[in-house]
């Protein structure tokens, strides 16, 4: 089986924000600064004493979900661990040892093919080699810079960060339908963390939802200024609202270029 490309599946305002992002004066510094302090042995340290690695012995069930998804990404299987938090999350950290995080709140609330479509979704930031600039960004923008004398990390810097951070999480969604083999799984994961668990969720009417975001881009299609309070609602956030991401996967499955990806 040949592994997909990135390229294949990268989403054009990841890479654009990316672009604009390394062109801003003091990304360079601030990257620089990052990686004298970056040490990867403390997160590892902290993951084996305080979380629960998974393997083919350890809840095999769900750590079996991963190699299959590695293989089709054509990346290094991660480390995978088990996080006790009652909110549903996911994250990936590291640069050469990287590793994905799930927490009890998010096997909890997803079905096996949600399960598999976050990890997925997770691994496709290691394919699309998002790790280094996410783990970066969750250290230093939530209060790390100041902590770290990185006062290179100007509010122009911090803004475009988190613009780059809600584009990437558009091609890791991408990454999850041609690994569950469509879009279906990553609305239902939308669906969930936008209302909760399955025994809420169950019965909520995906096109009623996806209307929703219809209703959306209608909305900050036809004002200027409602887009732009929009952008302000948001602007601090790493990740986009769940209808636009739910939205913005279903149509690229609906391309051409998802359907070759698949054959």
């Amino acid at each position: 089986m040949r592994p997909v490309n990135p390229n294949e599946y990268c989403h054009e305002l990841d890479l654009k924000a990316l672009e604009a992002l390394q062109a801003i004066p003091g990304f360079s510094g601030a990257l620089k600064g990052f990686m004298k302090i970056m040490n990867e042995k403390m997160l590892h340290g902290v993951n084996m004493a305080s979380k629960v690695r998974l393997g083919p012995q350890q809840l095999p069930e769900i750590y079996n979900m991963l190699p299959p998804i590695c293989r089709k990404l054509g990346i290094a299987e991660p480390e995978l661990y088990l996080e006790m938090n009652p909110m549903p999350n996911a994250y990936t950290y590291g640069d050469s040892q990287v590793f994905v995080t799930v927490t009890s709140g998010l096997i909890e609330a997803m079905e096996k093919d949600e399960i598999r479509a976050v990890l997925a979704h997770e691994c496709g930031h290691i394919a699309c080699r998002h790790v280094l600039y996410h783990t970066m960004g969750s250290l230093i923008l939530n209060g790390g810079a100041e902590l770290l004398n990185l006062g290179l990390l100007t509010v122009p810097l911090k803004l475009a960060f988190f613009h780059w951070e809600r584009c990437s999480e558009f091609s890791c969604d991408r990454a999850a339908a041609i690994c569950t083999g469509g879009y279906e799984s990553v609305v239902e994961t939308m669906i969930r963390l936008a209302g909760g668990p399955k025994s809420i969720t169950c019965m909520i009417n995906e096109e009623l939802y996806m209307q929703q975001a219809a209703e959306y881009e209608q909305l900050i299609g036809d004002s200027k200024w409602d887009k732009l309070l929009q952008y302000y609602a948001m602007m601090n956030s790493s990740h986009p609202f769940t209808a636009v991401r739910a939205s913005e996967v279903r149509k690229w499955c609906q391309t051409a270029q998802f359907s070759r990806l698949l054959d």
